[in-house]
């Protein structure tokens, strides 16, 4: 059907956030979610937004769909953690590669991302509004 090709073609673009998501959920417990489908009015309006449509989903149903169990969220966790304990101690970085199944692993310096002589920078970047990943949601235009 067209909802389920929209679904693979989802999980295939977006399968990291879908994952998370649906891990969230497990970890709460959830035993529905709801995924919705939207689009922009205007491809030049980052504000306006027409729903197309929502699916539900029972969590553990869609988590086996995807392929996540709990054991296969906490063994990636359980193998980062026992291959880290086995290097020398430090300060590491872990990144994913976003265009990649791939996770980085960066050893650094004791003093990198320690406290600086800027205060100010830090204080900025607390009043700014995070947006559900995180990230440093952009100013809305007032009307």
């Amino acid at each position: 059907t067209q909802r389920g090709a929209v679904l693979a073609t989802e999980l295939k673009n977006n399968a990291f956030k879908l994952g998370r998501w649906t891990a969230q959920a497990i970890l709460a417990g959830c035993d529905t979610m709801k995924i919705g489908y939207v689009s922009r009015q205007q491809p030049k309006d980052p504000w306006n937004h027409t729903v197309l449509g929502v699916q539900t989903h029972l969590t553990d149903g869609f988590a086996e769909q995807i392929g996540l169990t709990r054991n296969n969220m906490f063994g990636i966790m359980r193998t980062i953690i026992d291959l880290v304990m086995q290097w020398d101690d430090g300060k590491y970085l872990i990144l994913k590669d976003p265009t990649k199944s791939v996770l980085r692993i960066y050893e650094l310096p004791w003093d990198a991302f320690g406290e600086d002589e800027s205060g100010e920078e830090e204080e900025e970047e607390e009043d700014q509004e995070l947006d559900e990943d995180g990230n440093v949601a952009p100013v809305q235009p007032e009307r």
